[in-house]
């Protein structure tokens, strides 16, 4: 009942947040990795390294976001607040939109899903949903993720070994974008674990 109550929160807080893109002292968790994966099983995942990078796609800047994980976001883009209710109702941790008129922007949640579920729970549950396209697992960086589109933007989820899952979101769908978002969401990586050492900046 648990695990089913917290899917449907979970899909609430996913259509808070494709409404958002129409509109325009912890330490670091355990990250779901590939280790029990079979070698078949992980022939059949796409895997995305560090090296794939293109910094020249953006001028960007690393944030470092509380729960262990960094994120190479454009530097010109606006930080938005984020308030204690959605802290609290949505699991809002950070937000953040394009400096012109065009409504690009992203989003990052955090949602306690619970430790029944793993990525291919996830994505299986992800393809019940009309909502949701080209649902892939991929491993970025070692870290068990699922990417995914919604009918206005880009989408990453991966969990920690406490059942809590992080969605990262940016949109508006385009072609320009498709490339940004992909450039993002190559960029996730486990802070302190890097060449390039700690983030510039801490997202708060």
């Amino acid at each position: 009942m648990r695990k089913e109550k917290s899917m449907k929160n979970w899909k609430k807080i996913m259509a808070m947040v494709c409404a958002a893109a129409m509109i325009g002292g912890v330490s670091a968790p355990v990250w779901a990795t590939d280790d029990t994966e079979t070698a078949t099983e992980a022939a059949e995942v796409t895997e995305y390294t560090y090296d794939m990078l293109e910094k020249e796609a953006y001028e960007g800047t690393w944030l470092s976001f509380e729960p262990g994980f960094d994120l190479y976001v454009p530097s010109d883009w606006e930080v938005l607040e984020v308030s204690e209710e959605d802290q609290k109702e949505h699991g809002l941790m950070f937000q953040a939109k394009a400096p012109d008129d065009s409504g690009d922007n992203m989003v990052v949640t955090a949602t306690d899903i619970g430790k029944d579920y793993d990525t291919d729970k996830m994505k299986t549950e992800l393809e019940t949903e009309e909502t949701y396209t080209d649902i892939e697992k991929v491993i970025i960086n070692g870290i068990e993720a699922v990417v995914f589109n919604t009918d206005v933007t880009y989408g990453l989820a991966f969990l920690d070994d406490d059942g809590i899952m992080y969605n990262v979101q940016m949109g508006e769908l385009s072609d320009e974008n498709a490339e940004i978002a992909q450039n993002l969401f190559i960029s996730l990586r486990v802070t302190e674990t890097t060449d390039d050492g700690a983030a510039e900046e801490t997202a708060e």
